[in-house]
């Protein structure tokens, strides 16, 4: 491996994240420096997602004070999860990416495992709140959980065999997860479904990892709004693989908003 290679990419996806940002990266951070024997060089991405608060600032306030690399990305208007982990991808440069929520309601010091199957062959490794070995500390509000527990049986259903599809943490191959990123279309609640859709059509190795879940107050989900737009989002991979979109799906779909990037060049 070249002295400069990045090891390790953590791409951190936030929308009005104000309250527990700093916190989180201070996290992410010392965890990364506890791994430098594992993985000696790392960066840290947040993409903040249109806040409406100042996340973008506050983050680039505390990543003044990080010894690890720290890139900060913003843009105008809230365009969806699936964007910013577009974005934020688009940016990595780690031989491992993994991407974790803003919240870190699976604690970053769980990442091992997730990194240990992509070191072990693994093309993603998806965390898991359904797998034997899972704990769920504290639970989300029951609509949630049945939220989640709907969409994931449609999501195995129409689209990949998978006991969790939507926990906000999982692990790639660097260049894989650039490159079903780059192909993502759809950027609402339902990207998860078309990121599985895109591995399972490339044959790629899918692991799944129990993890500790620990539910935070402050969701930006809005039940009937985003349970309708996961519906149309499952609607919308089938019509697209009807229609022979994800054909080339190795086709990148271009990023259209104009993003500010900042780096403390740590």
């Amino acid at each position: 491996m070249s002295a400069q290679t990045t090891s390790l990419t953590v791409v951190v996806p936030a929308f009005d994240e104000s309250a527990c940002i700093e916190g989180s990266l201070r996290s992410i951070a010392a965890h990364l420096e506890s791994l430098r024997d594992i993985y000696p060089i790392s960066e840290l991405i947040v993409v903040d997602d249109g806040s409406g608060d100042d996340t973008a600032e506050r983050a680039r306030q505390v990543a003044t004070s990080l010894s690890v690399r720290t890139l900060v990305l913003s843009y105008a208007g809230n365009r969806g999860k699936g964007f910013a982990l577009k974005a934020g991808f688009a940016a990595s440069t780690g031989e491992r990416v993994l991407f974790t929520d803003a919240d870190l309601s699976t604690p970053i010091e769980t990442a091992r495992p997730l990194l240990q199957a992509i070191d072990a062959g693994a093309d993603l490794a998806i965390g898991s709140r359904k797998r034997t070995g899972a704990r769920v500390e504290v639970h989300q509000p029951w609509w949630r959980e049945t939220m989640g527990k709907v969409f994931t049986r449609l999501v195995r259903l129409l689209v990949a065999e998978v006991s969790d599809a939507t926990c906000g943490f999982k692990a790639f191959r660097g260049d894989i997860g650039r490159a079903l990123f780059a192909s993502l279309r759809i950027y609402d609640w339902s990207f998860d479904a078309e990121l599985l859709h895109l591995a399972n059509r490339r044959e790629l190795q899918i692991d799944e990892i129990p993890v500790v879940w620990r539910d935070q107050p402050g969701t930006k989900v809005r039940i009937l709004r985003d349970a309708t737009a996961s519906g149309i989002g499952l609607l919308r991979i089938r019509f697209n693989a009807l229609i022979g979109r994800y054909a080339a799906s190795s086709a990148a779909v271009p990023i259209d908003t104009p993003i500010t990037s900042w780096t403390n060049d740590a």
